[in-house]
């Protein structure tokens, strides 16, 4: 069961992994800001599989990671870690990184790939290699590109706004995938709000065409050196 459910999630799981620089199941071309480190800690429970559901349906699964960003004018650069841990068996530790510009006034473009296995490969499916495009329309973001993966493939859609609630950035957010090689679609849900400066809470729930929901809530710890 733990070889099956982690091959699910390199097939359903994109670059994003829900970070400040991603939505909830798909990557955007946001970059962690220069010299900044995200930790993440983040979990996955209910009845459905999602791409943090290491342990299998209806178990909990604790990960963590960090990113961290590079601005290397007029390029972005973007890599990071995560893995599974405690509960069960840990790993694989993933690998994940992107390169952003910016074309134009208010959009971006990023190239990135995730899901590369630097441990216990036997377990993980293929990296997912990925082309996205995000132009901020003022009223909405709107997120488009497309991904590449050992059946795996997928078009990736999102949008998301970000409001000042009591003085702190509180973003409203719904993404699309496909999973099982383009088979069913994987909506999503959710929010992100800043707690303190250096804290982010994040929370979403797939609604799955097919299977059961699933949540997952996750905290970033951000910090500029």
């Amino acid at each position: 069961m733990k070889t099956q459910t982690i091959a699910l999630y390199a097939l359903i799981s994109t670059a994003a992994f829900g970070t400040p620089s991603g939505l909830n199941n798909i990557p955007t071309a946001d970059t962690v800001p220069h010299r900044t480190v995200a930790v993440q800690a983040f979990s996955s429970f209910g009845p459905g599989v999602n791409q943090f559901a290491a342990n299998g349906p209806d178990e909990h699964s604790f990960w963590m990671g960090f990113k961290n960003g590079w601005a290397l004018e007029p390029l972005h650069l973007e890599w990071g870690l995560d893995s599974p841990l405690f509960t069960e068996r840990s790993g694989p530790v993933f690998f994940q990184t992107k390169l952003a510009f910016e074309p134009w006034e208010k959009g971006r473009i990023s190239l990135g790939i995730a899901g590369v296995a630097l441990t216990d490969t036997a377990l993980a499916g293929d990296p997912f290699s990925y082309a996205v495009l995000t132009h901020d329309f003022g009223f909405v973001r709107a997120h488009v590109g497309y991904g590449v993966q050992t059946n795996g493939n997928s078009v990736l859609f999102g949008i998301d706004r970000t409001w000042k609630l009591f003085e702190r950035n509180f973003n409203l957010n719904a993404d699309l995938v496909q999973a099982a090689d383009e088979s069913f679609w994987l909506p999503s849900v959710g929010f992100k709000c800043d707690l303190h400066k250096n804290i982010v809470f994040e929370w979403w729930t797939n609604l799955p065409e097919e299977g059961d929901i699933s949540h997952v809530a996750k905290i970033n710890f951000v910090f500029t050196f």
